[in-house]
């Protein structure tokens, strides 16, 4: 009886406790909400998020008012209007039904703003949407992790969704309030870094924000402004507004999951809706700006309408004759390397006439290439400048990089001093290593790339993530254009190797200590001991100076054989078609996540199109591994574990069926969504239009750090050395290079000699005049000799 009384006593002690901790929790949570500006239910957390989670959100949201609004995002989103200059139109994207009879395809070169429950229609597309907007709570909470998960847009969100939205790199929190003239009308801001007014629609928020942002012509596609609610649906009013949570499939957006079974929404409002389009239709009119409705149907009338397809009937009316393009960037075409080959197929159109390339590769000073070849000569900025005179390029594409300071002074100094229009290239996030090992160097670097970005034509990326990313860091817009596939040139049949050889994995590329160096380490080990058991052979091809790094961090592996990478491309296909696996990797260390994080690995079409099966490696939080996770055929393993390693190459090579049914999967991928030539015409299409507008005027002062001293004396003097004229610049070289001390040597020579003749009599010394004579002939012989073989060389 004593006993069960105690057991009593404890549980009402217990439960007493637990009381308590929740009422600490509710008082924090209290007490965190009243510090806010925004209290009202609905820009805070429901009742499905745990308690925990919700005070941990909250406190988000209360350094972002406090703080980071004005410190952080307030400054990238003035960044974002800066860079988008000279943007005249975008379009706005609804989610309506009449999405489906929209052709999407159109928009892959405009700049678009889409909301909500885009995402699910995104993954059909080739494009994403330049800007993402969120502002509803229940869309936020009930589809945080696949709005958390959705790359390639710049992300804009009130701030008050901080409390289940996270910060990301691509995120741009925005001052999202209440409307002022409540109830009696709506408010609508040209001022969306200081604020921005609620209007029923998420679309009213991304109408507000286009209008800052600079466009003149904003079109409403998708916009329908016709709900039917289903008899089944549930509606609760938790806080004065309905809420709806429907019991079938939704029948208001272009997909059935959109608000399906166990989405909530808010009751759409569809009257308070179209008074707030009214606002924003007075206001953006009397600031100059037009909004039209070019919608597919639908019930939105506030808005003139216009013909969707009529928009863009004469936006592409451009020759295809492709202007003359000065390439500046560090590495060869060809070569082997991720980023040569890249440019050799983007640029397999150009022709010398067409094509001058500057790089940095090889050593000192430049490289100088006709087009896609270049010899081992090395120049130094004044031949440069002469060359690109000579060459009257129409735009410029530069590609930077950190490897080679003085190419980017030279190409800084280029872009400011010809005002041509110019678009920048990223492949990878080298500026935030760069930060990482030298915050000062760092930061001088994000500045000089802000700039360099926001004045630009045009900005390119390598991947979705690292549009969005970029965009948010550097305040521009960025297309994306990565290595693809021609389908004809791996639409071969397939054949299974013996099934009495070695299982052949295979790996190409790079051994970086900050990319993939260690991961490979752990797949290699891993098949060394499968190897006792299973049949293995692995082959490794990479550059030459990674040779010695390879032989260095692998020792004697009897599986394992090391080969320079120096195939053609022809053979290199052969070669992947070759293997039974073919593996790719990222490091997991955080050194390495920075660096590749939003990189597209240039093997990935290849290794897909090739039809064998593919092993990938690495932390699932980098941009090439997340995209090889959800490829079919692909088996991945995301954690860092040498057991998971061998399981999974344990499944691949005990099956020689199932490998090839992985391969077919990967490659008829590759062949759908890969395809090379739509995007190498669109790359073309981009620089056509772009070399056609005027150049915004960038104004370079060299920044360079404080251990560079000599090289900002060198670039002070070739600033002063460097002259207009070609003429000029050859006479100078002439005089102080040895063909001018060969010509200066002449004419003492002949002087001497002449006059040794008249004056002396002796024989011997007439003798040796004469013979300074015939050393000034043969001199100036060489001179003559040498000035023709230049012409008919240059001719």
């Amino acid at each position: 009886m004593l006993l069960v009384a105690l057991e009593t006593q404890g549980q009402k002690l217990s439960n007493t406790a637990h009381q308590n901790t929740n009422r600490d929790i509710e008082d924090e949570k209290a007490s965190i909400i009243e510090s806010l500006p925004l209290r009202s239910d609905i820009f805070l957390p429901t009742s499905r998020m745990p308690l925990e989670s919700q005070i941990e959100g909250l406190k988000r949201v209360k350094r972002i008012y406090e703080n980071d609004l004005e410190e952080i995002y307030r400054p990238r989103l003035q960044g974002l209007k800066s860079g988008l200059k000279g943007k005249k139109r975008c379009f706005l994207i609804g989610n309506g039904p009449s999405l489906n009879k929209t052709d999407l395809a159109l928009l892959k070169d405009e700049v678009t703003f889409a909301v909500n429950g885009f995402f699910l229609k995104s993954e059909d597309l080739e494009w994403t949407p330049t800007f993402y907007v969120v502002e509803d709570h229940l869309v936020a909470e009930d589809r945080a992790e696949q709005i958390q998960n959705f790359k390639g847009p710049i992300k804009l969100f009130p701030a008050y969704l901080a409390y289940c939205l996270k910060a990301q790199e691509d995120t741009i929190f925005y001052n999202h309030r209440p409307r002022k003239s409540y109830p009696d009308g709506f408010d609508f801001s040209l001022q969306a870094d200081e604020v921005t007014y609620t209007g029923c629609t998420v679309i009213f928020s991304a109408l507000q924000l286009a209008a800052y942002l600079g466009f003149e012509e904003i079109y409403l596609i998708g916009v329908d402004a016709d709900y039917t609610i289903p008899n089944n649906t549930n509606i609760s009013d938790e806080y004065g507004i309905s809420v709806l949570d429907m019991k079938t499939d939704d029948p208001n957006h272009f997909h059935p999951d959109y608000f399906g079974k166990g989405f909530r929404w808010h009751d759409p409002q569809v009257d308070k809706m179209l008074q707030a389009y009214e606002e924003a239709y007075e206001v953006c009119k009397s600031a100059g700006i037009k909004i039209a409705n070019a919608t597919v149907g639908g019930k939105l009338e506030v808005f003139p309408r216009v013909e969707y397809q009529s928009l863009f009937r004469t936006s592409r009316s451009q020759e295809n004759n492709l202007p003359k393009l000065l390439l500046i960037d560090f590495t060869r075409f060809g070569q082997g390397t991720a980023t040569g080959e890249l440019k050799s197929k983007y640029f397999s159109s150009w022709d010398k006439s067409n094509l001058l390339h500057v790089f940095g590769e090889g050593g000192k000073d430049f490289g100088i290439g006709r087009c896609r070849s270049a010899d081992d000569k090395r120049y130094n900025s004044l031949t440069v400048l002469e060359q690109l005179r000579e060459f009257e390029p129409d735009i410029i594409l530069y590609r930077p990089v950190a490897d080679h300071p003085p190419l980017h002074q030279l190409a800084m100094e280029i872009l400011s001093d010809f005002k041509l229009p110019y678009v920048v290239w990223m492949m990878d996030d080298w500026p935030a290593r760069e930060i990482f090992q030298d915050s000062k160097l760092g930061a001088s670097t994000e500045a000089g790339l802000k700039l360099l970005c926001q004045k630009a034509n045009s900005c390119l990326a390598i991947s979705n993530s690292m549009a969005g990313a970029f965009g948010a860091r550097y305040g521009a817009n960025f297309n994306v254009f990565h290595n693809g596939i021609l389908p004809e040139e791996w639409n071969h049949k397939l054949k299974a190797n013996d099934p009495n050889s070695p299982v052949i994995i295979r790996y190409s590329g790079a051994l970086a200590a900050d990319m993939v160096l260690q991961s490979m380490k752990e797949i290699v080990s891993a098949a060394n001991e499968l190897s006792e058991t299973i049949n293995l052979k692995f082959e490794i091809r990479c550059q030459n100076h990674w040779l010695e790094t390879a032989k260095k961090e692998f020792g004697d592996c009897s599986i394992l054989k090391i080969e320079t990478a120096d195939l053609s491309i022809m053979r290199y296909r052969q070669w992947l078609r070759g293997a039974d696996i073919l593996v790719i990797c990222n490091n997991f260390d955080e050194n390495s996540r920075r660096y590749v994080q939003h990189s597209f690995a240039n093997k990935i079409p290849e290794y897909l199109a090739s039809g064998r099966a593919v092993f990938a490696y690495g932390p699932e939080g980098s941009n090439s591994m997340g995209f090889l996770s959800r490829c079919p055929g692909v088996t991945f393993v995301g954690t860092q574990n040498k057991e998971a390693i061998k399981e999974g190459l344990k499944t691949i090579t005990s099956d020689r069926k199932n490998r090839m049914k992985l391969g077919r999967e990967s490659q008829d991928y590759a062949f759908k969504h890969l395809q090379f030539n739509r995007m190498k015409q669109d790359f073309e299409t981009l620089l056509k239009e772009k070399s056609l507008e005027p150049a915004q005027q960038l104004n370079f002062t060299p920044v360079i750090p404080e251990a560079d001293e000599n090289m900002l004396k060198r670039t002070a003097k070739r600033k002063l050395s460097r002259v207009p004229s070609p003429l000029i610049a050859s006479f100078k070289r002439y005089v102080f290079g040895w063909k001018g001390a060969l010509g200066i040597a002449a004419s003492v020579f002949m002087a001497t000699g002449i006059a040794i003749c008249i004056i002396s009599s002796e024989l011997s010394l007439r003798i040796l005049g004469l013979g300074l004579v015939f050393t000034s002939q043969f001199c100036l012989f060489i001179l003559i000799a040498h000035l023709a073989a230049h012409f008919e060389n240059k001719n």
